[in-house]
């Protein structure tokens, strides 16, 4: 029998934080820094033999639910920080853990456009996956632009698996994921009008021959308090068809920028 937490938003009391991580933040209260140096992250990458890869986790999971962390200081204080989720199966079972690198004033003055560095780990705090995306501008702002968003999705040590492009489309939200040969393998469309309130936010994953391969899915949280403050998401991703492991891990990276794009709040207080 299954013993998911009736509510995914709560995270359970074993939740894993990671010391590393949290002592990194513990150093840079202000934010003035990068919690991860871009410059200093080359031989942190380097995975052991011995540690079991990301796609080896996800390779027999058909569902993933993701919980962002909520942060007490950042609605009390409409200061941005750093984002932190914790990744779970289909039982509740904490399986990863992925947090943010960004530095301070991109989070104040861009919010959810800011770039950022995201680093996914195993319980084991050790990194599998390395997720990074420029500042840029969106279709949502824009009516045209040439700069829109774009993410690339890394594993250890510098290997690009995928790289996720937005294009521009007038109601409907459009990503492409082409792999590390410039190949294109999946179309991410939305659902014409993303109305936070009241609103579940659907996006369907789909192959070249047009067959929904994923979903990924922010349930409308009901008139709860985090969902009015909106601290934090919390969305699942659904496996629909026989995926490779590699293909697997390429969606999962994709639905974090599409939680920065249409999950989150826009702006630094509003």
């Amino acid at each position: 029998m299954e013993t998911a937490p009736k509510n995914v938003e709560q995270a359970p009391s074993s939740v894993i934080t990671h010391e590393s991580q949290m002592k990194v933040l513990s150093r840079t209260p202000c934010g003035d820094e990068r919690s991860e140096s871009e410059s200093s992250i080359d031989a942190k990458w380097v995975a052991n033999d011995h540690v079991t890869s990301l796609a080896a986790i996800l390779e027999s999971l058909d569902e993933v639910r993701v919980s962002q962390h909520l942060d007490v200081v950042e609605v009390c204080l409409c200061w941005e920080r750093s984002n932190r989720y914790s990744l779970y199966n289909k039982q509740g079972e904490q399986i990863l853990y992925t947090y943010e690198a960004a530095q301070c004033y991109a989070r104040q003055c861009y919010g959810s456009l800011r770039e950022f560095t995201l680093i996914t780990t195993d319980n084991d705090d050790n990194r599998l996956l390395y997720l990074q995306r420029p500042a840029r501008c969106s279709s949502r702002f824009f009516y045209a632009c040439c700069c829109l968003q774009e993410m690339s999705i890394i594993i250890p040590p510098k290997d690009t698996l995928a790289v996720l492009k937005e294009k521009w489309s007038c109601c409907i939200p459009q990503y492409e994921m082409m792999d590390s040969d410039g190949n294109l393998k999946f179309i991410l469309c939305g659902e014409c009008g993303h109305f936070r309130m009241c609103n579940s936010i659907h996006f369907s994953v789909r192959n070249m021959d047009g067959t929904e391969v994923a979903t990924i899915r922010k349930p409308w949280g009901g008139c709860s308090l985090k969902t009015l403050i909106g601290g934090s998401n919390s969305f699942t991703i659904k496996y629909l068809e026989n995926l490779t492991k590699e293909e697997k891990v390429m969606i999962l990276g994709s639905s974090f920028l599409l939680d920065f794009n249409y999950f989150e709040r826009h702006g630094k207080c509003y």
